[in-house]
């Protein structure tokens, strides 16, 4: 199934998967922000997201940063933290929120927050 030829039942499908499943709540919310977004704006960010890759500039990277990702994440498994953390010229720290989805922020947003206090030092 494919955005352009069944946008209704694609959003069905990709919320599923990018968002914790056991999270109806937040599930729902994602649904609604995909189904406003519509299917051209959402196919050009998916091939804008899908088709650009940066790896060749993550050596060039001095800033000190924090990877942070899910524990069950299939958007960006542990393999791309891992990479990330390995190509990254500066210093790198990685942290792992047990939770599953894309989208901490929606469906873990209070891990995310103690893992953004301590990495920021509040």
């Amino acid at each position: 199934m494919n955005i352009e030829s069944n946008y209704e039942n694609w959003v069905s499908a990709f919320s599923l998967l990018v968002v914790d499943p056991n999270d109806g709540v937040s599930v729902k919310i994602f649904q609604e922000c995909l189904k406003k977004m519509g299917v051209e704006v959402a196919l050009s960010l998916a091939k804008t997201v899908f088709y650009c890759d940066y790896r060749n500039i993550l050596e060039k990277v001095e800033t000190p940063c924090t990877i942070i990702n899910t524990s069950h994440d299939i958007v960006a498994p542990k393999s791309v933290a891992l990479y990330m953390e390995k190509n990254i010229a500066g210093k790198v720290t990685s942290k792992v929120i047990d939770a599953y989805g894309h989208f901490p922020q929606l469906t873990s947003h209070y891990k995310l927050v103690e893992v953004l206090i301590g990495v920021l030092s509040l």
